[in-house]
């Protein structure tokens, strides 16, 4: 139900002459009050309508996303000329008022919103978005699945299903695998009350043998009148701007990917800044362990195969920049420490066993195609256990990578030499060093991108620098 009201604030006679609500094809819009009527001086005419949303009225979502990018393009083919280059569509419903002031004519159109008290921050407006019955999200949306010609193995993955009715509902659940992929496909999920949201947990087993390739899981349901959604509206929502919605499809990507892993009982791992690295690493089976402040300053590292430095981790990690000295330990007497990049903070504390230095503005590949030459054709950082060739420097996202080491100790050996188109040669993107015992590895290449992105070459180089430490 909609309410639109005129207030006569000031001592002139206003008539209203009429409303018109303006709503897309197919919606049913019913007047509740009679329109035309005067409105005295000091006097609040208020006026009601019902809208009905059609049965088959699509989400709320920006013109420029209701088709798929066309490479990094956006595609908004079809859309009413009208629209383009606006930052966003017009609103679903608007209303325009037709008034006479004073014996003169004054129409006023106006936004439909939802209006509400906070009793925080008083009177909130918010835009109108349209949505299904139902939101489906998959999670999780990406997963790399290693093959080497027989997968094997199980995937684990969250429904969650949420009622967009007022009351009560049910949903029947619909799972979509690829062909020999087999699932449970539960059948039903119930709801007593509107924006309830429930989840149930499926289990996916691939066929005896999948080929390298990209797959597909998706999810709907039946419901609201026999209806299908599938999808969820998500709305980017904070204080400083007006909400928005963008439409999220429930379908999760299965990557088939060649990876081998090293023999590994147990990896340490500091987590960085935003780093989504440690869990990319568990799902293809890496035994990832996230060392904590106590397990920095105390805890026996050597137990671990390798140790592993998340990205900016000497800027977020007070523990780790304290026990520094204990990782260097580890890696004089056996251990392999593998570095994501790090800021100035890193080479300014001289945290790294050798001297090494980031140019000021940093080294950096801002082109993820840049070619990559191999420095040192020998290192197993190329052979064991995946070889890598020109295929894995392929469907790289965003960059090659950042804070490259700028000049180094000749005791680190650079592996690999890349540049932006225009730009000299780098050779700090992958340095290796033998310490004591052990070996110290210093990247910029952008694995904290790569491998939640799932490029199956991100994966395959990383396994190879784990397998570093092994004799």
């Amino acid at each position: 139900q909609l309410e639109t009201s005129v207030w006569n604030a000031g001592e002139a006679a206003v008539t209203l002459d009429g409303i018109e609500v303006g709503a897309p094809a197919g919606w049913k819009v019913e007047r509740l009050d009679p329109v035309s009527s005067s409105v005295p001086t000091g006097s609040l005419a208020t006026r009601r309508f019902a809208v009905t949303v059609a049965a088959d009225a699509p989400r709320s979502q920006a013109y420029f996303l209701r088709r798929p990018l066309t490479g990094a393009l956006y595609d908004w083919t079809g859309v009413p000329a009208a629209w383009r280059g606006l930052p966003f569509e017009p609103p679903p419903v608007q209303m325009t008022v037709r008034l006479t002031i004073a014996g003169q004519p004054l129409s006023l159109s106006r936004d439909v919103v939802y209006r509400y008290r906070d009793q925080r921050i008083g009177e909130v407006r918010r835009p109108l978005f349209v949505t299904r019955p139902f939101d489906v999200a998959v999670t999780p949306e990406l997963v790399v699945w290693p093959v080497d010609g027989a997968a094997g193995g199980l995937r684990h993955f969250t429904i969650t299903v949420t009622n967009r009715m007022r009351g009560p509902a049910v949903a029947q659940i619909a799972v979509t695998t690829p062909p020999g992929w087999t699932t449970l496909r539960p059948d039903s999920l119930s709801f007593e009350r509107e924006d309830e949201a429930k989840s149930l947990a499926i289990t996916v087993a691939p066929p005896a043998a999948v080929r390298p390739g990209v797959y597909q899981l998706k999810a709907a349901v039946l419901g609201g009148a026999g209806q299908r959604s599938d999808g969820a509206l998500v709305l980017i929502d904070y204080p400083h701007i007006r909400p928005r919605a963008v439409v999220h499809t429930s379908t999760a990507e299965l990557r088939a990917v060649r990876i081998s892993l090293p023999a590994l009982t147990r990896v340490g791992y500091v987590r960085g800044a935003s780093d989504r690295v440690p869990e990319a690493l568990q799902a293809v089976g890496v035994p990832i362990e996230l060392l904590g402040p106590d397990t920095l300053a105390r805890g026996d590292l050597s137990r671990y195969d390798a140790i592993v430095i998340g990205s900016r981790a000497y800027e977020t990690e007070p523990a780790l920049v304290a026990s520094n000295g204990r990782l260097l330990d580890y890696v004089r007497g056996g251990g392999l420490v593998i570095v994501q990049y790090q800021q100035y903070p890193f080479v300014n504390g001289g945290f790294a066993p050798y001297h090494l230095s980031i140019a000021r503005p940093h080294d950096r590949v801002t082109d993820e195609t840049a070619g990559v030459t191999v420095l040192d054709a020998a290192s197993r950082a190329f052979h064991v256990p995946n070889e890598i060739g020109p295929d894995d420097w392929r469907g790289w996202v965003q960059e090659r990578g950042l804070y490259f080491a700028h000049d180094w100790d000749p005791a680190y050996t650079p592996l690999l030499e890349m540049h932006d188109p225009g730009e000299p040669p780098l050779q700090g993107a992958l340095l290796e060093a033998a310490v004591g015992k052990g070996t110290y590895v210093y990247t910029g290449l952008s694995f904290f991108r790569q491998l939640p992105a799932g490029v199956p070459g991100g994966y395959r180089l990383f396994a190879n620098l784990l397998a570093l430490g092994r004799k």
